[in-house]
């Protein structure tokens, strides 16, 4: 899963009163709640195959057919 910051930084104003950012973090969070709310069983979907895309891997870390040492 790529994230937004993978790409680039996204600069913040300083000028910004806490009032102000307050403002935006909130309308990005109902921003991001609108979208799942909309497409959640398509972006669990996408979110599961690249969960599984990346587990995969992880498989070959393991013997599970060593024996135990103790």
């Amino acid at each position: 899963m790529s994230t937004l910051s993978a790409h680039f930084t996204l600069p913040l104003p300083d000028h910004w009163t806490p009032e102000q950012a307050l403002v935006v973090y909130e309308l990005l969070n109902d921003l991001a709640e609108t979208i799942w709310n909309r497409y959640e069983i398509p972006l669990i979907e996408l979110l599961t195959c690249e969960l599984e895309q990346d587990n995969t891997s992880q498989l070959d870390l393991f013997d599970f057919n060593d024996p135990i040492p103790f």
